[in-house]
C-alpha cells in the first residue's frame, strides 16, 4: 500500500497538471479548485507516509523505465524535503487563485507550476542518479515558463540567464555523471558508496563536476548570477517556491553527492564549507543595498543557503562528532523554505495592491495593516534569528558546529570562519530591518484604509499557517529533533546534539549579532543609503554601477569559448574539406584509369594483338568467327578493331557493369571497401 502512496506522489500532479489545464480552458474556477484538492491530498499522502520512513524507508523499483528502471525512496532525510515541498505547494496554490487574478495566461501558468512540482518531488524520491538528473532537467524547463510568464524584455532576459545558467550546469552535471558511471559501474545511490570507495584522486574531478551542476540551483558563489533577476521577474508564488524549494533541490544534490556517495570526504566538504560562508557574507552584504524587497529577499536566499552549505561541509569536516552539523543543517532547510516562503508571499500581496515593490514608492504602506505587519515580522524575527523563533534554534545550533569545528581545527582559519559567521548574521538584521522600518514603521497617510479589503482570506490563510510554524518549531524544536535523529544513519551521524540552546552564553552571542546589526543599519542605511527630500526619503543603490559577474566574466567567458570553438573547427572543417578533396581528386583519377579486360579472357592465342589488329590480320591472313552472330562469317579489319576496343574499359565503367550484378546493399558495402582501401593506402603514402 504504501508503495501507491508513494508512487502517487509523483503521478498525482503529473496527471493533475494535465486535467488542470483542460478543465481551465473551459473553468477557471473549477480548475483552482481542482489544484488546491490536488495539492492538499498529495500533501496528505506525505503526512500519512511518515510511519513507514523508519530503517530503510520505502523502497521501490520499477523495470524498464528511463532504460535503467525507475528507483524511488522515501527515508527520514528525504522525508523532510518531501514534507515541506508538499506543504510550501500546497500553501501557494492557495495563494495564487488570488495573486493570479488579473494576471493573463493563467492556464498556462498553473500547468508549468504544477508540472513543476511533479519534477521537484520526484528529486527528492529519487534513489538513482540518472532519474534524480532527469527530473533535475524537467524541474529545470517547466520552471523557466514561470519565470517568464509576463513576457516582457526583463522576464525574457531573466529567463534567458536563467535557462542558459540551467542548462550549462545540467550539462556539466551530465558529464560528472557519466564519467561516475564509467568508473563504478552504477548509478544507484545506495550502491555509490562503496564503489567510490576504491576510486583514486579521478573521484575529486567526478565531486566537482556533479556539485557544479547541482551548486547552480543552490545558487552557490559563483553561480549565483541568475538569482537576483529571476526571483523579481517571476509572479510571487513562483518566486516563493523558486527561493523556498527549487534551491533545496540543488542542496538535495550536493548533501546526496558529498555526504552519502562520496562519504563525507574532507577534501570536498571543506571546499563547500568555504563556498558557503562566501555565499553567507555576499548575499547578506549585497541585500542591504537593494531597493526592490523582491531583490532583497533574494540576496537574502542566497546568504541564507550560504548558511545550509556551511553545515553541509560541517557534516563532512567534524567526522565522527557530526550530529550537531546535521541537525542544524536539516534544520535551517526546513527554516529558509518556512520564513522564505512567509516574506515573499507578504511581498506578493504588496505588489497586488500596490504593483510596486520598491523601498522608495512603498514605504508606510503596512504602518496600519496590523495582519500584515503582525505575519511579516514573524517572518523577519525568523530569519534574523530572535529567540522564540525557529530561526534562532536552527542559526545557533550551526553555530555550535562552527565552535565544535573551531576547537576541533584550531587556528586562525576556523577563527575567521566564525567572524563571517557573525558578521553575516548581523547583515541579516540590517537587510530586514531595512524592509520592515520602510514598509511598516514609516510614516504615510496616502495607504491609510484605502486597501484593507483587498486581502482576502485565502492570501492570509498561508501567511497564518507558515507563521505559525515558524513560532511552534522555536518553542518546541522536539518534534523537528525526532525526524533528525532518524537522518543520523543514512547521513552516517554521530556525537551529542545540545537541544538546551537557550544558555547565556547563547543569549550573549545572540545579543552581539543584534547590536552590531544595529550599528551597521545606522551608519551604513541611515547615513549613507537614505537621502532626505521634502517628499520623503529616498533609498539609493550604489550597487547599479557595480561590476557584475554575468557582464564582466560569464558573457566574455562564453564569447571567448565561441571564438576558440568558431576558429578551432573552421581549421578543422577545411583540413577535412582539403583532404576529401584529394580522396575525391584520387578517386576520380583511379576511375578514369584504362583496363585490358581482354587480358582477363581465355584466348586461343598467347601473342596480343596489337593497335593494328585488323591490318596484321588481313596480312596474317586469319579468319575470325563472329562471337555475337555465330554464323561463322568473316569479319573485316573494321570489325576485330571494334571489338577489341570494347574490351578496353576505365574503372568508372567497370563499376557501372559490377553495379548490375549486385544488390544495392552488396554494392554499398562493396563500394564502402573500396574507399576504406584507397584512404587508408593514401594514409600509408603519405607516412
Amino acid at each position: 500500500m504504501e508503495n501507491i502512496m508513494l508512487i502517487s506522489t509523483v503521478l498525482i500532479p503529473f496527471i493533475g497538471a494535465a486535467a488542470g489545464y483542460v478543465i481551465g480552458r473551459r473553468d477557471e474556477r473549477l480548475r483552482d479548485i481542482l489544484n488546491a484538492i490536488m495539492t492538499g491530498a498529495v500533501f496528505l499522502l506525505v503526512v500519512l507516509l511518515y510511519p513507514h520512513i523508519g530503517g530503510n524507508g520505502v523502497e521501490m523499483e520499477i523495470p524498464d523505465i528511463m532504460g535503467t528502471g525507475l528507483f524511488f525512496k522515501l527515508d527520514a532525510f528525504r522525508y523532510i524535503f518531501v514534507f515541506i515541498t508538499s506543504l510550501v505547494w500546497f500553501l501557494t496554490s492557495i495563494y495564487s487563485t488570488q495573486y493570479l487574478i488579473k494576471y493573463k495566461k493563467r492556464n498556462r501558468y498553473y500547468a508549468f507550476f504544477i508540472l513543476t512540482y511533479a519534477s521537484t518531488m520526484g528529486i527528492f524520491l529519487s534513489d538513482h542518479m540518472l532519474n534524480l538528473f532527469t527530473f533535475f532537467e524537467v524541474m529545470s524547463f517547466t520552471s523557466y515558463f514561470l519565470i517568464i510568464h509576463d513576457e516582457d524584455e526583463y522576464t525574457r532576459d531573466a529567463g534567458k540567464t536563467y535557462l542558459t545558467m540551467a542548462i550549462a550546469g545540467g550539462m556539466i552535471l551530465l558529464m560528472g555523471l557519466f564519467l561516475l558511471y564509467d568508473y563504478t559501474g552504477t548509478l544507484l545511490i545506495s550502491e555509490l558508496p562503496d564503489a567510490v570507495a576504491y576510486m583514486g584522486p579521478i573521484k575529486y574531478i567526478i565531486a566537482v563536476l556533479i556539485i557544479i551542476g547541482f551548486g547552480v540551483k543552490a545558487c552557490m558563489m559563483p553561480l549565483h548570477v541568475w538569482l537576483p533577476k529571476s526571483y523579481s521577474a517571476a509572479p510571487t508564488p513562483a518566486t516563493a517556491v523558486l527561493s523556498g524549494i527549487l534551491a533545496k533541490t540543488g542542496i538535495f544534490g550536493i548533501m546526496i553527492t558529498s555526504i552519502v556517495i562520496f562519504n563525507k570526504d574532507f577534501e570536498i566538504s571543506r571546499i563547500i564549507f568555504a563556498l558557503g560562508l562566501a555565499n553567507m557574507f555576499w548575499g547578506g552584504f549585497l541585500a542591504i543595498f537593494q531597493r526592490n524587497i523582491k531583490r532583497i529577499l533574494a540576496y537574502s536566499s542566497m546568504s541564507q543557503l550560504g548558511y545550509i552549505l556551511m553545515g553541509v561541509g560541517l557534516i563532512g569536516m567534524l567526522g565522527d562528532h557530526n550530529n550537531i552539523a546535521i541537525h542544524g543543517t536539516l534544520f535551517h532547510i526546513v527554516n529558509h523554505a518556512v520564513f522564505k516562503v512567509l516574506l515573499f508571499l507578504v511581498a506578493g500581496i504588496i505588489y497586488m495592491i500596490l504593483h510596486e515593490l520598491s523601498l522608495n514608492h512603498i514605504q508606510g504602506f503596512g504602518k496600519h495593516s496590523q495582519k500584515l505587519k503582525m505575519v511579516f515580522l514573524v517572518g523577519v524575527l525568523s530569519v534574523a534569528g530572535v529567540p522564540g523563533t525557529s530561526g534562532f534554534i536552527s542559526k545557533n545550533i550551526l553555530h555550535e558546529a562552527l565552535v565544535e569545528a573551531r576547537h576541533m581545527y584550531q587556528g586562525p582559519v576556523m577563527s575567521f570562519a566564525e567572524i563571517i559567521f557573525i558578521v553575516s548574521s548581523s547583515f541579516t538584521v540590517v537587510y530586514l530591518s531595512k524592509i520592515f522600518i520602510a514598509v511598516f514603521m514609516e510614516e504615510s497617510d496616502k495607504y491609510w484604509g484605502q486597501f484593507k479589503n483587498e486581502i482576502q482570506k485565502r492570501a492570509l490563510f498561508p501567511l497564518v499557517v507558515l507563521s505559525a510554524i515558524a513560532i511552534h518549531a522555536g518553542i518546541r524544536p522536539g518534534y523537528m529533533f525526532s525526524i533528525m535523529e532518524k537522518t543520523e544513519g543514512f547521513l552516517g551521524g554521530g556525537g551529542h546534539v545540545p537541544h538546551n540552546l537557550y544558555t547565556p552564553e547563547v543569549l550573549y552571542n545572540t545579543g552581539i549579532i543584534f547590536m552590531l546589526g544595529a550599528v551597521i543599519y545606522y551608519i551604513v542605511v541611515r547615513k549613507g543609503l537614505i537621502v532626505k527630500t521634502e517628499e520623503g526619503n529616498i533609498y539609493r543603490n550604489p550597487t547599479l554601477n557595480w561590476p557584475d559577474l554575468e557582464n564582466y566574466f560569464y558573457k566574455p567567458l562564453a564569447k571567448s569559448f565561441y571564438w576558440i570553438g568558431y576558429n578551432l573547427f573552421k581549421h578543422v572543417d577545411h583540413g577535412l574539406v582539403n583532404f576529401f578533396t584529394q580522396i575525391g581528386a584520387l578517386i576520380a583519377k583511379i576511375g578514369d584509369l584504362k583496363i585490358d579486360m581482354g587480358r582477363f579472357k581465355r584466348k586461343e592465342r598467347n601473342k596480343a594483338a596489337p593497335d593494328n589488329a585488323g591490318a596484321y590480320m588481313e596480312k596474317s591472313g586469319i579468319e575470325i568467327k563472329d562471337i555475337v552472330a555465330g554464323m561463322g562469317e568473316r569479319t573485316t579489319a573494321a570489325k576485330v578493331k571494334e571489338n577489341y576496343a570494347t574490351e578496353i574499359e576505365s574503372v568508372g565503367q567497370i563499376f557501372s557493369r559490377t553495379q548490375l550484378h549486385m544488390n544495392s546493399i552488396i554494392y554499398a558495402l562493396f563500394i564502402f571497401a573500396i574507399i576504406l582501401i584507397v584512404v587508408l593506402s593514401y594514409l600509408i603514402l603519405r607516412t
